[in-house]
């Protein structure tokens, strides 16, 4: 699973998450949007909605259930699946007089046994308990099969998300889809709760008769009626019940086949995307992954595109992703999301964890996966670089934390450290061994689970008892291994490594290359000092030359370093030489990265940029040249011919189309700088009168939008041209990109712009309950508000018309505040706004603001 920001439609309830941003919003600070990733993008765990704690071990912990079969529909009218599910079982040896089963859904209404009479059961809602009586079941054995029944209903919420058709969203259909990982499968399907626990799983629901479903398994159903239409699917194999899930909506499916396997995007109706390019990706790492691993396990692939939803889950066999974050598959991130879900099903629905506890195994496996089948676009030259700076890691997130709730173990703990472990015993047993070892792993527990202790136990052979037990240790490591920075004698850099917690399980490496192409190598030794420095003149300096471990940045607290001695041992990698630049080339496209985040080469010239651009082997790197190339080239103490012809040699490579490949795959760099070397109005002429102009002329690639977002504009242009894109783009991604880049452009407006920008706002608050667009345009509300409510009127009756939309939306009493803020202390203005909202139905959310504005 991959959430990055995720947000709940709760009706009647408002997650706590927002109450801060309404508090930010009516002091003037900063709100954030709920579920908003942090600065270092790390993983965050879901939303604290109240999903059920995870169990603790009951009488009935032998439970071994064998199917699930879920019939039922979902109710719109009344947010609610109403379902029964038959659930066949094996007692145990604890369940032979009472059932414990993990159940925090809305309402338990009868549990029977199959063709029999009703049993007595018992709801415990605090720990999202169902306990039910099976004494009197005749011969009721340990190991004999049952199949209960369980009439329930279900109501929407974090597990259930029912995402009606929202005014202000350009495909205005509804949905409604699960999201069960890592407990949530409890609220909205009685069930042992447990990953290890796999079972058969069917699912049978109606639906009206446009819509469609998609569920684990193969459709074994599908039938129309005067009433609607009714689907089944189903496994002939064992799924966890955090990967059990299904979707209904209006759905536009494409399509295309890899050998015998179907592989489809399934969208929303009028959602654009490059579904096309989407698929090959699919396609293409579907194939370097059965190459490595084993072949793929089910019967289709399918990534299905759904609202309010950020991040990816791994459903089995059915990946669904946020629309706003997987429709450009020539971005990196868009890209590196979809590949990590594929990855998944391998590790994590082929073969799962025992425990929570042992989440880094899939969460660190599908990491280390998205880097290998991007490796097409990350290192061109097929180096053998192990693509360990593509991970992030923090300090004091253990691979392995015991002591955190499910919920909170997803940091970059089971993530990005778990995948620079993987990567440091990788480069200790070789490929042969390492892909060998994955391959022996999925065919042993196939339709299985499996724990740290046996995972790390498969490559105790080939990493030796020294290594094997280093693993052991790294895995339950807090903190990270750090260098200290000092002088040495010779003018170097003495590099002292530190590994308090046991962190390091392979060496880290040095690597000097002469002119000559001959080399030398240095091993930074635990609490011994090494003197870093070039033994020759024009060596060059290759950090881990494997790339096995994360970027050194992760390793260098700056803030405890000598200010020159981390710029120092910097400019050890960045060639000063023609014959230096020609060592960068060949040594792999992650070093390249590397070195041109430190700045751009001095022997690359204007004339000779070109060249240099095209013999980089990784998007990533050709992207960062060309950021750096803009920065040198906007010094505003360069020579102005030199300017000039940095201009004429960027110019092209920033025109279009078509256009590089390198903007689309890393289209979110501080571009912004090459708008002082060219004239973007000029140069992007063409799509500023397109956007101005609104759809289709104006509906550009997301990719190519996001790299156009970089440049600033006049006025005049930002309002006229991504205003447009906000009002009218077919894309909602595509209107939520352009409401951030003018709030971003509003946050540093002088005041005399204010108006201007207040008026957007007002216009996007009154026109949409769509989340992405209506925390910024509340944002930019509260940046740009007037002294007096007089001047704020506009905005006050946009506000107004929010709150009195039919439906509510998470945001109501952040409204409420953002308004009460508007009237600038006008007592009569807010009486007035108040009076207004007589015989509207509010949110409980807005009521309670009203009542008490001191929450705000």
């Amino acid at each position: 699973m991959d959430l990055a920001r995720s947000f709940v439609r709760p009706g009647a309830r408002l997650a706590a998450v927002l109450l801060a941003s309404f508090a930010a919003a009516c002091s003037g600070a900063d709100p954030v949007a709920p579920g908003q990733s942090p600065p270092d993008g790390t993983q965050q765990p879901p939303p604290d909605t109240g999903p059920p704690p995870e169990p603790e071990p009951p009488a009935g912990a032998a439970i071994d259930v064998q199917r699930y079969a879920v019939t039922g529909e979902f109710d719109w009218s009344r947010g609610r699946l109403v379902a029964t599910v038959a659930m066949t079982l094996l007692p145990g040896d604890d369940g032979l007089r009472s059932l414990r089963l993990d159940s925090a859904v809305a309402e338990v209404k009868a549990v029977r046994l199959a063709g029999g009479a009703d049993l007595p059961y018992a709801v415990d809602a605090e720990p999202g308990a169902l306990s039910i009586d099976v004494s009197r079941v005749p011969g009721i054995a340990a190991d004999q099969a049952i199949t209960l029944e369980i009439d329930y209903e279900a109501a929407e919420g974090e597990a259930l998300r029912a995402i009606p058709a929202r005014w202000g969203d350009p495909a205005a259909s509804r949905v409604v889809y699960t999201i069960s990982e890592p407990l949530n499968a409890a609220l909205w399907l009685p069930c042992h709760n447990t990953p290890e626990d796999r079972a058969v799983f069917s699912i049978d629901l109606a639906m009206d008769a446009h819509e469609t479903m998609i569920a684990n398994g193969a459709l074994v159903s599908d039938e129309q009626g005067a009433s609607g239409r009714r689907m089944k699917y189903a496994t002939d194999y064992t799924v966890p019940t955090y990967l059990m899930a299904f979707a209904i909506g209006d759905f536009e499916v494409e399509g295309t086949m890899k050998g015998s396997l179907p592989v489809s995007v399934w969208h929303r109706r009028g959602v654009p995307g490059d579904y096309g390019r989407l698929l090959d990706e699919v396609v293409r790492s579907i194939g370097v992954f059965e190459e490595l691993l084993v072949p793929y396990p089910f019967e289709k692939y399918a990534v299905v595109l759904v609202p309010e939803f950020g991040g990816g889950i791994e459903n089995l066999g059915i990946s669904f992703q946020g629309e706003l974050g997987s429709t450009a598959p020539t971005m990196s991130e868009d890209l590196k999301l979809t590949i990590h879900e594929i990855g998944h099903q391998w590790f994590g629905d082929l073969v799962t964890v025992e425990s929570w506890d042992d989440l880094w195994i899939k969460e660190g496996m599908a990491t280390l996966l998205a880097s290998e089948g991007a490796r097409v676009y990350l290192d061109e030259s097929g180096e053998g670089t192990l693509n360990g700076d593509s991970f992030s890691a923090g300090s004091h997130n253990p691979i392995v934390d015991p002591d955190r709730a499910p919920a909170d173990k997803y940091t970059s703990g089971p993530y990005g450290r778990a995948a620079w472990l993987l990567t440091q015993i990788r480069s200790l047993v070789g490929e042969e061994a390492f892909w060998g070892t994955l391959r022996d792993v999925l065919d042993d527990h196939r339709f299985g689970a499996i724990g740290t202790d046996e995972f790390l136990d498969a490559f105790a052979g080939p990493l030796g008892p020294d290594a094997a037990a280093r693993a052991r240790r790294a895995v339950r490591a807090s903190a990270l291994p750090h260098l200290d920075l000092g002088r040495s004698p010779s003018g170097g850099v003495l590099v002292t490594l530190r590994d308090p917690d046991g962190a390091l399980v392979a060496p880290i490496d040095l690597l000097w290359i002469a002119d000559d192409g001959t080399t030398r190598s240095q091993v930074l030794e635990v609490d011994q000092g090494v003197d870093v420095a070039p033994q020759r003149e024009g060596e060059l300096l290759i950090l881990d030359p494997l790339d096995r471990h994360v970027s050194w940045h992760h390793l260098v607290d700056f803030s405890l370093q000598p200010d020159d001695l981390p710029a120092r041992l910097s400019s050890f990698r960045l060639p000063t030489s023609p014959s230096q630049v020609a060592r960068l080339l060949e040594a792999g496209g992650v070093h390249q990265t590397a070195v041109l985040g430190a700045g751009l080469p001095e022997p690359v010239t204007p004339d000779a940029f070109a060249a240099f651009l095209d013999g980089l082997d990784a998007e990533d790197a050709k992207a960062m040249a060309v950021w750096v190339a803009c920065i040198r080239a906007a010094d505003p103490a360069l020579d102005p011919a030199l300017r000039a012809a940095w201009s004429s040699a960027l110019a092209p490579l920033l025109a279009g189309p078509p256009y590089a490949r390198w903007t689309e795959f890393t289209p979110w760099l501080e571009y912004g700088a090459c708008g002082e070397v060219v004239d973007v109005l000029a140069l992007y002429a063409d799509e500023w009168s397109a956007l101005a102009a609104g759809p289709p002329a104006g509906d550009l690639s997301d990719a190519h939008l996001r790299f156009l977002y970089n440049f600033d504009l006049p006025l005049e242009t930002v309002l006229s041209s991504w205003g447009n894109v906000a009002r009218q783009s077919s894309s909602l991604r595509a209107r939520s990109l352009a409401t951030t880049r003018i709030r971003t452009e509003a946050d540093r407006a002088p005041p005399e712009d204010f108006p201007a920008f207040r008026a957007f706002f007002s216009e996007i608050v009154a026109s949409t309950e769509v989340p992405d667009l209506l925390s910024e345009a509340l944002t930019g509300l509260s940046r740009t508000m007037a002294p007096t409510a007089a001047e704020n009127a506009e905005a006050l009756a946009a506000l107004s018309q929010q709150l009195r939309t039919a439906s509510t939306t998470p945001f109501d009493g952040w409204v409420v505040c953002v308004a009460f803020t508007l009237t600038q202390g006008d007592a009569a203005a807010w009486s007035e706004f108040v009076s207004g909202l007589d015989g509207v139905e509010l949110s409980p959310e807005a009521v309670e603001m009203l009542e008490d504005l001191a929450r705000c």
